[in-house]
């Protein structure tokens, strides 16, 4: 291979199927076909092919992309004689997926997906000692077959050897890159990673990490993509016990309202009162037969109410009644006291009995790992399997403690949030420490 840095010493004809719509003021970019495979070639425009500075530019992208291969990176084949020869992408730029399908990034587990591949081949660069420098919409492709992400165009990147970038897209520009005030290092890909997320429909997920990415201090944004990666599994991890704890709470509670309704009270037991006065005279009744007075001369005269002997004149009622049942007070039920609290210390102890079979089964098989590219992609994609199967195991065990035990719910999967996280971080640390370990 030539390392002439001009494009211009022999023109070798290709098969140009379509010229494409993209390729910006310094470079037209055609879909050509060779041996029945589609390839994309990148060819600078002519009046610029003797430019030793744009010719140098286009070598650049070419010896530092071939080096490269990343399943999210588009990859490089060959060298022309006026152009650099990559894989083709059948699919469009973000920011054209972005009109073409608006609804897309609003689903969160889109925008995870997304983000994740975007941060790992960006990762995968600075692990390289390569800085993009020209993140944009305009450079990343979303595949139409999988809605995968790809990384293009490396023309104005960062690395050893090439320590010299000509430019950059001032709206994702971190202020370092602008005013060079300082070097150009992996956060200033970071700055515009930011940049990049508060113009998709799924910046109101990422608030907090778009802040932080976009701080003016370089010292203050996440250092690493492996940062925010941590900071996003942190954030669906909280949200998915938060969602489970709601869930939870209100089938306790439909089931309380269905088996615990409080029952209307009963109706107090009927209380019969005996009096020996005679009752009060109905002055309704009809006419009766005169009564005879004891030792009265005998007379006709209108009814009355005819009296016992020895029973007082009076029609009041007796002032000592006698009661012939007496009246029943039902037993005020005492609240349970069989409940009793449990430790933080044992609390944590059973949640790791649960969690730690489960988290061997998911994610044992990285503990002899090293921290690379393709570990990283395994790390993040078991993480979602990972928390629904620990999210049945404590989801049973939090009903059987709560049975035995007066325990707080958020007390109880705050601290499930913290024993898993934990669990992932060492796990994460492991993996760096055999990387660094002399093999």
């Amino acid at each position: 291979m030539s390392s002439n840095s001009s494009f211009t010493s022999v023109h070798q004809d290709l098969p140009l199927e379509q010229k494409l719509a993209v390729g910006g003021s310094t470079c037209d970019c055609y879909r050509v076909r060779l041996y029945g495979k589609l390839h994309f070639l990148k060819q600078l425009k002519p009046s610029l092919r003797t430019h030793p500075q744009y010719a140098a530019a286009l070598q650049k992208e070419f010896e530092t992309g071939f080096l490269l291969d990343h399943p999210h990176l588009v990859r490089y084949v060959s060298r022309t004689d006026d152009g650099v020869l990559m894989e083709y992408i059948d699919g469009e730029t973000l920011d054209e997926f972005v009109r073409q399908h608006p609804d897309y990034l609003k689903k969160r587990r889109h925008a995870d997906r997304f983000l994740r591949q975007l941060l790992s081949v960006v990762g995968y660069l600075h692990d390289h000692q390569i800085v993009h420098l020209d993140l944009k919409p305009a450079n990343i492709m979303i595949t139409r077959v999988g809605q995968d992400v790809k990384l293009i165009d490396l023309g104005f990147c960062y690395t050893d050897a090439y320590t010299d970038t000509m430019g950059r897209t001032d709206k994702y520009a971190a202020p370092e890159q602008k005013d060079g005030s300082s070097l150009v290092d992996a956060r200033t890909d970071i700055y515009a990673l930011g940049r990049i997320l508060q113009t998709l429909p799924c910046a109101r997920y990422y608030n907090k990490v778009i802040k932080r990415c976009t701080a003016q201090d370089p010292a203050k944004r996440f250092q690493t993509t492996d940062d925010i990666l941590r900071k996003i599994r942190q954030t669906t991890l909280s949200r998915r016990i938060i969602l489970s704890a709601i869930i939870i709470s209100a089938v306790l509670l439909l089931a309380f309202l269905v088996f615990f309704r409080p029952q209307a009270p009963a109706e107090a037991p009927s209380v019969s009162i005996v009096t020996s006065s005679p009752s009060r005279p109905d002055t309704t009744a009809a006419p009766s037969s005169p009564s005879t007075s004891v030792g009265g001369p005998s007379s006709t005269t209108p009814s009355s109410p005819s009296t016992s002997v020895g029973s007082p004149s009076s029609t009041s009622p007796s002032p000592s009644p006698s009661i012939s049942q007496p009246v029943s007070v039902a037993p005020t039920s005492s609240s349970p006291s069989s409940s009793r609290s449990i430790s933080d210390a044992d609390l944590e102890k059973r949640l790791k009995t649960v969690i730690t079979p489960v988290f061997q089964r998911v994610m044992g098989s990285l503990s002899d790992s090293t921290w690379n590219n393709h570990t990283q992609m395994m790390f993040n994609d078991r993480s979602i399997p990972l928390l629904e199967q620990c999210g049945d195991a404590v989801r049973k065990l939090w009903r059987d403690l709560s049975k035995k035990y007066d325990i707080d719910e958020r007390s109880y999967y705050r601290m499930y949030s913290r024993v898993l996280t934990t669990m992932e971080n060492n796990l994460y640390d492991r993996m760096l420490k055999n990387g660094r370990s002399p093999q």
